[in-house]
């Protein structure tokens, strides 16, 4: 599988598809300050009565999932400023055996853009761009880009590809002009306004804009805005070679085993995914980012929440959330806001078969009363497959959402693999379930069917990682 396909997206409950050809209002530009005194702080008191019961119960679901091999990392719940859960899970190193706390510090994947649409926010208060600004503006250069607007990229309906320009397993630092010059060449999948397609790209060209208006780097500028006066000091832009404390590796696993990922360059990512934090940092953000006057106006809080900014908007169970996820190698991330009972739920995870769809979904129903199952281990056995019969799905298939890079699946003897990013650049082996479904290892619900069109031909690969986030392909060739 592709390095793109990691940086994906990840959405809770259901995907918010924007409106094709919306447009955005401009918004007054406040002054405000540019770094308020405002540091939030994450107060841990004792818990009595129902908050302690719900407490309990949040804690062993944690080790029951933990136990059943499918979690480490952090976890954080709460209801208004009252802290349910706060604590660690499983192990951050486990070459040196080190236990993962509320400290340890992780790459929080696409929670990045969260921060960069809120840095173009604090931007326009302080009179230094507006939303409507012709994105030529920033980066003359992008003769390609000269329909596309600011809000365009926020959104994600510049028509600006995914990836391509880059692949973050490739070592080399690039800076931001090489990036974004590699960006600017690639053609638009649509014209501006006009379509959607989510855009990592996107929102790495929304961090040189934020260089460009600010006269700061993109580093500087979040922190001196944003991090700093929330206190948010494990907070900062990540690379993989920097050492520093508290900070976690990356895993996977096969057949039970764990396997850390080797080095990527997260740091090539600027405003799409680069940002490394800690839950109780994220825990800051979420309370001054709800609290409109904290961090930023009103007026800005709302244009993003509305809008789509670097942040969604979407209704689970008859219950409005704002949230947004990641994905890097070997990590996860999820921050999830209930607006109407002010719950805050969020998770940083150093495993990257955490069941993204269903974590949220099940401690939402404890915070919440509802019913929910303990998780349990699982172990999948294959089903045989002779060589004969797995021929029709080898192939190369394309993302819908993004044809600029195809996976592949083939044989080697009697077995099947697809191409993979996966730890040291190797093929991947799929195990057949039954009934056009394979697996890649037995101890996770991540599902790969393939599909076939009215004549029974294999035409599309449709892949559920993750217990709940779903991408699919069609077969090219």
């Amino acid at each position: 599988m592709s390095a793109k396909y990691f940086l994906l997206i990840i959405f809770v409950g259901i995907a918010v598809i924007l409106a094709a050809g919306c447009t955005q209002p401009a918004i007054e530009k406040q002054k405000v300050p540019e770094t308020p005194g405002v540091t939030m702080t994450v107060p841990v008191t004792p818990l009595n009565g129902s908050d302690a019961v719900v407490s309990r119960k949040l804690d062993n679901y944690m080790i029951a999932l933990t136990d059943a091999g499918r979690f480490s990392g952090l976890v954080l719940v709460a209801r208004g400023n009252t802290v349910l859960l706060s604590k660690g899970y499983g192990i951050a190193n486990y070459e040196f055996s080190v236990p993962n706390t509320p400290e340890t510090v992780l790459p929080i994947g696409s929670n990045t853009k969260q921060f960069t649409a809120a840095a173009i926010m604090k931007l326009q208060e302080q009179g230094k761009l507006n939303v409507t600004d012709m994105v030529t503006r920033y980066i003359p250069n992008a003769t390609k880009w000269k329909d596309i607007r600011i809000y365009h990229l926020l959104n994600h309906t510049a028509g600006v590809q995914s990836d391509g320009a880059f692949s973050i397993t490739d070592p080399t630092d690039l800076t931001l002009p090489e990036t974004l010059e590699r960006i600017t060449s690639l053609n638009l999948t649509f014209e501006p306004g006009s379509g959607y397609t989510y855009s990592n790209n996107g929102y790495i060209a929304l961090s040189y804009i934020i260089e460009q208006a600010s006269g700061m780097s993109y580093e500087d500028y979040l922190k001196k805005n944003l991090f700093l006066p929330l206190g948010m000091n494990s907070t900062g832009q990540d690379n993989a070679r920097n050492v520093f404390p508290n900070r976690a590796s990356g895993y996977t696993t096969m057949d039970g085993n764990h396997i850390r990922y080797d080095l990527q360059n997260i740091h090539n990512s600027w405003g799409a995914g680069s940002i490394h934090s800690t839950t109780e940092d994220m825990f800051r953000w979420v309370r001054a980012f709800h609290t409109p006057g904290t961090i930023l106006s009103p007026e800005s809080t709302a244009a993003m929440v509305d809008n789509h900014y670097g942040i969604e908007r979407g209704i689970v169970k008859n219950r409005t959330y704002n949230g947004h996820g990641g994905r890097n190698f070997g990590f996860t991330s999820y921050t999830l806001y209930y607006p109407e009972t002010d719950v805050s739920i969020m998770f940083l995870s150093n495993h990257d078969r955490t069941p993204m769809g269903t974590l949220p979904n099940e401690l939402s129903a404890i915070v919440f009363g509802e019913p929910y199952s303990l998780p349990q281990k699982i172990d999948r056995k294959p089903v045989p497959l002779t060589a004969g019969t797995f021929a029709e799905y080898i192939g190369t298939y394309a993302p819908v959402w993004e044809k600029s890079w195809t996976i592949t699946v083939y044989a080697d003897g009697n077995r099947l693999f697809y191409d993979s990013v996966m730890p040291g650049d190797r093929k991947v082996e799929l195990f057949y379930g039954g009934n056009d479904t394979f697996f890649v290892t037995p101890e996770s619900n991540d599902t790969f069917i393939f599909t076939r069109n009215s004549s029974g031909k294999v035409d599309r690969l449709k892949m559920y990682t993750m217990e709940g986030v779903f991408d699919e392909s069609e077969k090219v060739s």
